[in-house]
């Protein structure tokens, strides 16, 4: 590790797991950064890697992440996850997590757009990209999230100032971020906890509560390059979302993107 970029390294009470926090000044990505230190911080687990700024942020399908240096919040959980056959609930909790966060630092509601977006009033606010090691006796999880905390519309880039919002945007207010991490951290393990008890149900109602899609919406539908055009129907008990394709049949998916139908 180097010395320069580390900031603070303290342990962090989740609630019921001992978290190494270390916060950096600057990283390529929180989340390549805590797969480089890997073979180290595995024994340290979990830990929370949060950077000031990310020079190459990154997204879903290798799209960048805009990582301003503090204005936002860039951070990479890193834990041990023994429940493979919910690895897909896990971008769900997250997108709770970070909605319940922004709700506490708001007063606003927010909305889910499935899998792994948050949005406030049609605008992305949130995101989170969650990559899986999986080894013969553990899967090893890293959970990067990233929320826009002190952004003013002028500091997007040109593409991103019609579809991206900030907290300060909505609150007109600016707000420190190292406050915001704690409750982030906590609340992630809360539900990571949840899910680890097998409380499906509990997570996938309040999925389906901020859900930003109606039932019978039209929609676009991506995966694996490949997209259809369909009707939303539901988020199942799995946490896959059914829908119903233009020839009537009902598919449903664990992975992908859904864009508005054009």
């Amino acid at each position: 590790m180097n010395p320069k970029k580390l900031i603070e390294k303290k342990k962090i009470d989740t609630g019921g797991h001992i978290l190494t926090f270390i916060r950096l000044d600057s990283c390529d990505s929180t989340n390549n950064y805590l797969r480089r230190n890997l073979t180290t911080m595995v024994n340290q687990f979990p830990v929370g890697i949060s950077s000031r700024t990310q020079v190459r942020g990154r997204g879903r399908n290798d799209r960048k992440w805009f990582s301003a240096r503090d204005q936002g919040l860039y951070i990479s959980l890193g834990f041990f996850f023994n429940e493979p056959q919910h690895l897909n609930l896990l971008s769900l909790i997250a997108g709770i997590t970070l909605s319940e966060t922004l709700n506490r630092i708001t007063g606003r509601e927010f909305n889910l757009k499935w899998p792994n977006d948050v949005l406030y009033q049609g605008k992305k606010i949130a995101g989170i990209l969650i990559e899986n090691i999986i080894k013969k006796d553990r899967i090893i999880s890293i959970c990067g999230m990233g929320i826009n905390i002190n952004q003013l519309r002028s500091d997007f880039p040109d593409d991103l100032r019609e579809s991206a919002i900030s907290a300060r945007m909505i609150t007109g207010q600016s707000l420190d971020i190292q406050t915001v991490e704690p409750h982030l951290i906590r609340l992630f393990f809360k539900w990571l906890d949840v899910l680890e008890r097998e409380e499906k149900s509990t997570i996938i109602n309040t999925v389906i509560r901020m859900n930003c899609y109606e039932r019978g919406e039209k929609i676009t539908f991506h995966q694996n390059r490949k997209s259809i055009k369909a009707r939303f129907l539901e988020i199942n008990p799995e946490g896959g979302i059914v829908l119903e394709k233009t020839t009537g049949e009902k598919v449903v998916f664990f992975s992908g993107e859904i864009d508005p139908f054009p």
